[in-house]
């Protein structure tokens, strides 16, 4: 099978290496779609904060947003599952500390993140296994592009369900990226007042495409303002923007991850207003209500798609996606074409 390696910045090979065997408990898939995010482009120029903290090194097959088809099945399997539309979450953990124990998988200390954290392959291959008990089944309603989104759009689901937005709440999402966007279209499924907050003027247009209120910056009536506030650009800028824009006994969701500490970030405001700050990670639990909100139309994920590249442009997708001026935040490659979908890429 064909398998991308990054052997160091800015290098990708695209290999041929022996097919994986599903052990107990897993699955084959043959992936269709890799969806590609600012982690992986850190990864691609070598300025990943995991690569500078050891938690990562080079050679590695990245990788870890992905839809394919179930090809093969291991011992202790559903065969229900050959033939059918798979996404996964990535995390592989111990199932033996106490957090495992309780269900708390995204805080198991031995957990590992395929194409991520730790020295798992991730899915730039044409064949990878997985979990059965990590796949959701991907309806015939989605695309391939909408399966491959799951993974990262699902910490969004995420993040509205911790701080308990409700309808009559007033929501600011500081940031109109693929977490933003997300955010703000599931904030607003539930009826809540919701803005968007974004400099680039591209990610605003694409806001306001989705029918969300967008604007360039917070203005001086949105100080204090804001019941919930979800931080999803990971900016430093935004992260303290954050703090000044929520109400009194409101509450923050950090959902996206600065590559540095934040100087400025005002604590005491926290305090002396009694606001609640949440620490989002993932979106494990949250993938089969995000399903019903792409089936039912209340989230378009396609429309965060800006192109899909071939397996054998590799080094063009990755300038796509360092490109800042792209209307859509949203870089695909195609690793299979033999399951691709009817009409353009």
């Amino acid at each position: 099978m064909r398998t991308i390696q990054l052997t160091a910045p800015r290098t990708l090979t695209v290999t041929e290496t022996a097919p994986p065997e599903p052990g107990p408990g897993e699955v084959l898939v043959r992936v269709s779609l890799l969806g590609l995010c600012g982690t992986d482009l850190g990864f691609f120029d070598g300025s990943s904060n995991y690569l500078r903290d050891g938690l990562k090194s080079y050679p590695f097959v990245p990788g870890h947003e992905w839809i394919g088809t179930v090809v093969g099945t291991g011992p202790g399997t559903d065969p229900d599952l050959l033939g059918r539309r798979v996404s996964g979450h990535n995390f592989r953990v111990c199932g033996r500390c106490a957090h495992c124990h309780a269900g708390r998988i995204r805080s198991c200390p031995d957990r590992s993140e395929i194409g991520v954290l730790g020295p798992r392959p991730g899915a730039g291959a044409q064949l990878i296994t997985a979990p059965q008990d990590t796949l959701t089944r991907i309806p015939d309603a989605l695309s391939d592009a909408a399966g491959a989104l799951l993974e990262p759009t699902a910490a969004a689901v995420h993040a509205v369900d911790r701080l308990g937005v409700t309808a009559s709440d007033r929501v600011a999402v500081l940031g109109a990226g693929t977490l933003g966007v997300a955010a703000a279209q599931t904030a607003r499924a539930i009826g809540a007042d919701t803005v968007v907050l974004d400099p680039n003027p591209a990610a605003r247009v694409l806001a306001a495409e989705l029918g969300l209120r967008a604007q360039a910056g917070p203005a001086a009536a949105d100080e204090e303002a804001y019941d919930a506030v979800i931080e999803a650009s990971g900016s430093e800028a935004a992260v303290r923007s954050a703090v000044r824009l929520v109400a009194a006994g409101g509450r923050i969701a950090q959902l996206g991850t600065p590559h540095h500490a934040v100087d400025g970030f005002d604590a005491a405001g926290l305090v002396i207003r009694d606001v609640t700050l949440h620490g989002v990670l993932s979106g494990i639990g949250y993938w089969d209500r995000l399903v019903g909100l792409v089936e039912s139309g209340a989230v378009n994920l396609d429309a965060l798609v800006d192109r899909v590249f071939p397996l054998d442009e590799l080094d063009a997708a990755f300038a796509r996606l360092a490109d800042g001026s792209r209307n859509r935040p949203k870089v695909l490659v195609r690793i299979d074409p033999a399951l691709a979908e009817p009409g353009p890429a």
